[in-house]
């Protein structure tokens, strides 16, 4: 068993650059991890992505924002729980409100990972602690350098 203190854990900058600003208090976990996350007045938690093998969900402790996807945005608050299963539409975080939107964050991680980027037209292949990233239409040839092909 592990108790992790809320109360006893700084916060760590997370994600900040331009319209991205978030703070993490890592909780832990292997396969089911968790974070509780702050996210600031007027900023977006990470670029609009969906993830294809892990499962993710939040649960609103405090504040207000939208989670946005392609198909529009949708308002939520304190005692929400919003989930997004592996392979379902991407997704983002906005914070249009006035106070920080806190939130716990939670993720089913097998060990790899891959996550499309539809607004940048990327993609992330994770192994591990290994991750690649690289646009979209940069594929090669399965023999591509292969000297026996």
């Amino acid at each position: 068993m592990k108790v992790v203190r809320t109360s006893e854990e700084p916060w760590k900058d997370a994600l900040v650059r331009g319209q991205y600003a978030q703070r993490r208090k890592g909780l832990g976990g292997e396969k089911l991890t968790a974070g509780l996350w702050e996210l600031a007045p007027g900023k977006r938690s990470f670029p609009m992505h969906a993830h294809l093998v892990t499962e993710e969900a939040l649960f609103v402790v405090s504040g207000r924002g939208k989670v946005r996807t392609p198909e529009g945005e949708t308002a939520i608050g304190p005692g929400d729980y919003v989930s997004f299963p592996a392979g379902g539409p991407a997704h983002q975080l906005v914070n249009d409100g006035p106070e920080p939107l806190l939130y716990l964050g939670m993720s089913a991680v097998s060990g790899t990972d891959v996550v499309e980027y539809p607004e940048s037209g990327k993609l992330s292949a994770k192994v591990g602690t290994e991750r690649w990233i690289f646009r979209k239409g940069s594929q090669v040839d399965y023999f591509d350098g292969d000297p026996g092909a």
